[in-house]
C-alpha cells in the first residue's frame, strides 16, 4: 500500500495529499486533538491512500512515518535521508513527534481509570535480600500502581510479571505522594537548588541547529554501517552494535530536549507559589516537576505492619 502523500512509486509527491498532511500537521501542532482532526476530514470526506475513511490510529500511523520527512528506515530505525523530496522539514517533524508523544494527551480508557503520581519508576523496592549494612543486596524492582482489596491506592513490588520482584513490599499511595510532594516543592522553593535548574537552562537547552547535527551524524553513521554491511566489509553483530549505540544516542538526545522543555516551564519561584500551582497543576505537569529534582525513592520494608500513617522513615530519596 502506498504510502499517503506519494505516488505508487514512493518517490513523487502528490501535491493535494501533501497539503492535506501539512494542514493537518499544523494543526496538531496547534493543540488540536486527534479526534478533532479525523472527523474534519471524515466530514470533508478525504479518504486514506487505501480509500478507506481516517481513523485516529491511521492518521497517527500517517503523521508518525519518518517518510514525510525524507528519512528511511531499517527495522524501525532511521537509518538516513531518502531519495525522495520530504513533504514535511525534519525540525517540524520532531515537533510533531514530541507533541504526539506528549502522555497528557492520551486519553484514559475509563473514566475511573486511577491517578498515580509516582508511577513509571519513581519508586524503587528496598527489601533486603541477603547481607547487612553495606553489603546489603536489596530487590531494587521498581514498584508498580495497583489499589488494596478495600480499593485503595497503592504501590507494590510484583512478583510476577513485569518485574518480577520480590513481592514484599507494599505502601499506600495517597499518604506518600502527599509527602513527596511537599519535600519535592520545599527543594524546589529552595534559592540554591533554583539557582542551580535556573543557571541548567543554558547549558542543556539545544539550538535547533544542534539537533540538526546530532540527527545528521547518527543518520550518517547509521547509513555509512548499512552500507559497510551490504558490501559485507562489518558482520551483522558489529551492525547490530552501531545500532543499538545509536539507539542510545537519540535516546539520550530525547532526553536532553525533554529536560530543557522541564527547566524553561519552571512555574513560581516561591514556595508558596509553588504550592498554589501544585494545587491546580494537571498530574503531568506534577510528574515533570518531580523530574527535575527526584531521581528514585527506595522504599523499605514497614517496621509497624497495619500502621494506618505512613512511616517516613521507611522512605530513601535520591536527589537528583
Amino acid at each position: 500500500m502506498r504510502c499517503y502523500g506519494y505516488d505508487e512509486t514512493g518517490r513523487e509527491i502528490i501535491p493535494a495529499e501533501a497539503a492535506v498532511i501539512r494542514e493537518v500537521v499544523q494543526r496538531v501542532l496547534d493543540g488540536e486533538s486527534m479526534r478533532s482532526a479525523v472527523a474534519d476530514l471524515r466530514k470533508r470526506e478525504i479518504m486514506t491512500s487505501a480509500g478507506r475513511p481516517w481513523t485516529q490510529q491511521s492518521l497517527s500511523r500517517l503523521l508518525r512515518n519518518p517518510r514525510l520527512a525524507g528519512l528511511k528506515t531499517y527495522r524501525g530505525e532511521v537509518i538516513g535521508k531518502g531519495e525522495w523530496k520530504p513533504i514535511l522539514d525534519q525540525g517540524t517533524h520532531r515537533k510533531l513527534l514530541t507533541v504526539l508523544e506528549d502522555p497528557s494527551r492520551k486519553q484514559p480508557a475509563a473514566t475511573n481509570v486511577r491517578k498515580y503520581l509516582l508511577s513509571g519508576g519513581f519508586l524503587q523496592c528496598g527489601y533486603p535480600l541477603e547481607g547487612e549494612g553495606e553489603e546489603v543486596r536489596r530487590c531494587g524492582k521498581s514498584l508498580y500502581t495497583q489499589p488494596s482489596n478495600s480499593g485503595k491506592r497503592g504501590y507494590v513490588c510484583r512478583s510476577g510479571s513485569p518485574s518480577y520482584g520480590c513481592g514484599r513490599i507494599r505502601i499506600a499511595a495517597a499518604a506518600l505522594e502527599e509527602e513527596v510532594a511537599t519535600r519535592a516543592l520545599a527543594r524546589l522553593g529552595s534559592p540554591k537548588v533554583r539557582a542551580r535548574l535556573e543557571a541548567a537552562v543554558g547549558s542543556v537547552t539545544p539550538t535547533e541547529e544542534h539537533i540538526d547535527r546530532a540527527v545528521a551524524a547518527i543518520d550518517e553513521r547509521l547509513a555509512e554501517a548499512g552500507q559497510a554491511y551490504a558490501k559485507r566489509e562489518i558482520s551483522l553483530v558489529t551492525l547490530k552494535a552501531i545500532e543499538e549505540e545509536a539507539r542510545k544516542e537519540r535516546r539520550s538526545l530525547k532526553e536532553t530536549l525533554a529536560q530543557s522543555t522541564r527547566l524553561q516551564s519552571l512555574p513560581a519561584t516561591t514556595p508558596e507559589g509553588l504550592a498554589a500551582w501544585w494545587v491546580d497543576a494537571p498530574l503531568e505537569r506534577r510528574r515533570e516537576l518531580l523530574a527535575l529534582v527526584l531521581d528514585r525513592i527506595i522504599v523499605l520494608p514497614a517496621t509497624q505492619p497495619g500502621r494506618t500513617h505512613l512511616d517516613a522513615d521507611r522512605l530513601e530519596f535520591v536527589w537528583k
